[in-house]
């Protein structure tokens, strides 16, 4: 999945990144990330979207809460209640 980040969401998704191997021994090893200070352009490998989408989840952070129920929804279509 491409994706071009700025603001709140290229912040969070850059603190999601940099966390290296987690305790679940996962990590970023198949995406490729580019930032050049003003935008976060991610190339992340369908293998790893779950890493980031949880991270996100898990970060106590209302923006990037928000951030990785976007992604979820591009990647898996509208949630249904």
């Amino acid at each position: 999945m491409f994706m071009s980040l700025v603001g709140n969401d290229r912040s969070n998704a850059i603190k999601a990144v940099n966390q290296g191997i987690d305790s679940r021994l996962e990590g970023f090893t198949r995406s490729a990330f580019s930032d050049n200070g003003h935008r976060l352009n991610c190339e992340v490998h369908a293998e790893e979207l779950p890493i980031l989408v949880r991270r996100l989840a898990d970060s106590g952070n209302e923006d990037a809460e928000l951030l990785a129920d976007d992604l979820v929804e591009v990647a898996f279509g509208p949630f249904e209640e």
